[in-house]
């Protein structure tokens, strides 16, 4: 069988394709496996707040549930949610409302995030 320039470009393609997304599901496993790093929002008055993502994933490993449902995800990206939004359920009120974890409406439990 004779290959022609054609046919080892097309190969070349198809390699080259495979390869981009062998190396995309690899990262992906890696930072599902890794975890992205923890990270602080400026809070304030009341201090930075502290993220945790390894503590939020070992409760709820579904990355779905927040990225994309709650959080945007933009690489490089990050703004800080608004207390007066998550007291109305968004972002991180959505799950801290007192019932699926501590709510981000009482003054106890503002030290769970918030760092001086």
């Amino acid at each position: 069988m004779k290959h022609t320039w054609k046919s080892w470009l097309l190969c070349a393609a198809v390699l080259m394709l495979i390869g981009c997304v062998g190396g995309i599901l690899a990262q992906q496993a890696w930072v599902q496996a890794k975890g992205f790093a923890d990270f602080d929002f400026a809070g304030g008055s009341e201090g930075k707040a502290a993220f945790s993502h390894e503590k939020h994933a070992a409760k709820n490993p579904k990355c779905t549930d927040c990225h994309t449902k709650l959080f945007k995800m933009a690489k490089g990206q990050r703004s800080a949610p608004k207390m007066a939004d998550m007291e109305k359920g968004q972002a991180c009120g959505a799950c801290h409302n007192g019932q699926a974890a501590f709510s981000v409406k009482e003054k106890a439990d503002c030290a769970k995030c918030h760092k001086k």
